[in-house]
């Protein structure tokens, strides 16, 4: 057995409520959406533009360190030249250096092999300062410190300029891990003799990289210039690990990637995935040593602060948004009360109640245009039904009510029509052909404010006086929109759900609504599958009017109605039709078509293009008339033809 699930129907106000709100939810969703990103990429560059700050002054700190150490050995190198040829004072010099600076862990003079020969192959003085910082004064050289294979005095001799060392444990020396500053000193051939030396302990240098913390969790490291960690918070790897091996044993390649830019002497940020943890890595490069410095910071801590922010923007929002619906609610009922007791009157007229009284509409809008309008067709409608109740016959019964939807039908349309002469710049000229079963079709016009408003359309059901009632109605809503200045898109939209609103099934229309510039020429329309109109330009080329169709009036399936513009020429003309012009049928069963009325239209416009409107028109239901051959008429029959010829300039 089938489950038959009952329609929801809700009424007008219900339907503008649910639609306005998903609108509001859809811009205030979007609202927080872009706000929480922008803040998002906005707190990160903050996060940038902090951590790089402490990383440069950091780095600058470290720079003028370097160059105090510097500085301070080549002052003291006069000195030392001046006590070469005294090899025991040597000591003393070395002493003065190495003792001047508290950042001088210790400072040696190592000579080339055999320099002094009675001091045999090494010979280097060494100073250095023990854990209580007292100066220790030692002779160093021999198999077990081979200075001469060390890269230190290697690096100097062979450059035979000033240079850094990498880092490294000075065993047999310092004793502690350090970085050595070495001078290369010449002879009179320009051959090196000795490199002057002073060392910088990496512990001090430690501490202040150790401190550098822009967010919790933060964490900073040192690389030398061939990617070794100098520091790290992890000691294991500190002169055991390069940043590359590190990479290796995590598996990350965007480790290996920005340590690649830290050795190329790059200075930024990235945003990268490390350990499957966000993070903001900012790295910057010591100038003089070729060193890098890198900070990693949790990429949560460094937008922690948009976070909570964004927490109370929503709660505001959302208390916002509660209070914008339920005023929301209240006007919209409020402003639609009117149109739902209107649409319940509208129900129980179209049942036959042609005594149901209207709501009381205060005001001269278009709600007001349309209570009239449906005032008007309730007291036509009572007149018909009055009528109609005097039959005695069945038959006679029958045809009564086919005579008021005729009555209906004709009565409610224009039969006087505008021409040339009137000023408006415009001729115009329609008929109206019913047939004996009603089809409802029905055209419309007015010029309002030097605008040619019209429309043209067929009602399809089942025929009779409710059908003629729909298209009055349908009729009423194009009216109302005339004095609101509807756009015709609009115009159909309010049509349909006067439809959808019917209490008639399958009730179907199609509609085609235009509003024409009497003064710029510019028509602007909206069709809803209705038969696209002939346009006729002033050269006598014709054509089908170009613009897509939205479904039928009346089907539950929603579409938009896209409106389009096109530009008429003084000497324009259009031609409208209704289905039972393009399906008129002969005896032998051909209907007449769209492409015989386009060719039937060139004919006509080739031979007489100085006719009027209704010559047109009128030419036109003959050539109908004569493809039927005298065969029943079984559809309504509309034709409505224009001619546009420019609004007089001193027409008001």
């Amino acid at each position: 057995m089938k489950i038959r699930i009952p329609k929801i129907v809700l009424d007008f106000s219900t339907r503008l409520y649910l639609w306005t709100t998903v609108l509001i939810l859809v811009t205030f969703g979007g609202i927080a959406f872009m706000f929480h990103t922008y803040g998002m990429e906005r707190e990160e560059e903050i996060g940038q533009r902090y951590t790089g700050l402490l990383l440069n002054d950091l780095a600058h700190k470290i720079n003028e360190r370097i160059i105090t150490v510097e500085n301070t050995l080549k002052h003291h190198e006069p000195f030392l030249v001046a006590q070469l040829d005294h090899p025991d004072s040597l000591m003393s010099v070395v002493r003065k250096w190495a003792l001047s600076d508290s950042l001088i862990a210790g400072g040696a003079l190592a000579f080339e092999p055999y320099y002094y020969p009675d001091k045999g192959e090494y010979f280097m003085p060494y100073v250095t300062r023990t854990l209580g910082n007292k100066p220790v004064a030692k002779y160093l050289g021999g198999k077990e410190y081979d200075y001469f294979n060390m890269d230190w005095y290697m690096h100097a001799k062979e450059q035979r300029e000033p240079v850094w060392s990498e880092p490294y444990y000075d065993d047999g020396g310092g004793d502690v891990m350090m970085v050595t500053y070495a001078i290369p000193l010449f002879d009179e051939n320009g051959n090196v003799f000795a490199v002057m030396t002073a060392d910088m302990s990496l512990e001090s240098f430690s501490k202040d990289v150790s401190t550098l913390s822009p967010y919790p969790g933060s964490y900073s490291f040192v690389l030398s210039r061939d990617g070794t960690f100098i520091y790290h918070p992890k000691r294991n790897l500190i002169l055991n690990e390069t940043i590359f091996s590190f990479a290796d044993s995590i598996q990350s390649e965007s480790t290996r990637q920005f340590g690649h830019d830290m050795l190329a002497g790059k200075t930024g940020y990235d945003h990268r995935l490390l350990r499957g943890e966000e993070t903001l890595v900012n790295y910057t490069t010591l100038g003089r040593t070729g060193w890098s410095v890198g900070t990693v910071s949790p990429y949560e801590e460094v937008i922690k602060h948009i976070g909570t922010i964004t927490t109370y923007t929503m709660m505001v929002l959302l208390v916002g948004l509660i209070i914008l619906l339920v005023v929301l609610r209240y006007v919209i009922k409020r402003s639609t009360r009117s149109l739902d007791d209107l649409t319940k009157a509208a129900y129980r007229i179209a049942r036959g109640d042609f005594s149901a009284p209207l709501p009381h509409v205060s005001g001269n809008d278009s709600m007001r245009t349309l209570t009239d309008a449906i005032d008007h067709m309730q007291q036509s409608l009572a007149e018909y039904v009055s009528t109609l109740k005097q039959s005695t016959v069945d038959q006679a019964r029958i045809q009564s009510e086919l005579d008021i939807a005729h009555g209906i039908q004709k009565n409610t349309i224009p039969r006087t029509f505008p021409t040339t002469a009137g000023g408006d710049g415009i001729d115009v000229y329609a008929m109206l052909r019913t047939s004996r079963n009603i089809g409802g079709d029905f055209y419309d016009f007015m010029i309002a404010d030097g605008v040619f408003h019209f429309c043209i359309g067929t009602v399809s059901g089942d025929g009779g006086v409710s059908t003629s009632l729909l298209m009055t109605a349908i009729r009423s809503v194009f009216r109302s929109a005339i004095s609101s200045e509807q756009m015709p898109e609009v115009t159909i939209k309010a049509m349909a759900d006067v439809l959808r609103d019917s209490p008639q099934a399958d009730v179907r229309s199609t509609v085609f609504v235009g509003a024409l510039n009497l003064s710029t020429g510019i028509l602007t329309y909206a069709n809803a599958s209705h038969n696209a109109p002939l346009l006729v330009r002033p050269d006598g080329m014709t054509e089908f009017l170009p613009g897509s169709s939205a479904l039928p009036l009346g089907v539950d399936v929603m579409e938009e109605c896209r409106p389009t513009s096109v530009q008429l020429e003084v000497g324009a003309r259009m031609v409208f039709f209704t289905d039972g012009i393009i399906n008129a049928t002969n005896g032998g069963g051909a209907a007449y078509t769209d492409y015989t009325l386009y060719h039937m239209v060139t004919i006509i416009m080739a031979n007489y293009p100085h006719l009027t409107a209704r010559e047109l028109l009128t030419r036109i239901d003959r050539s109908v008339k004569d493809h039927m051959g005298g065969e029943e008429q079984k559809r309504d029959q509309a034709l409505m033809t224009f001619t546009y010829s420019g609004r007089s300039q001193t027409h008001k």
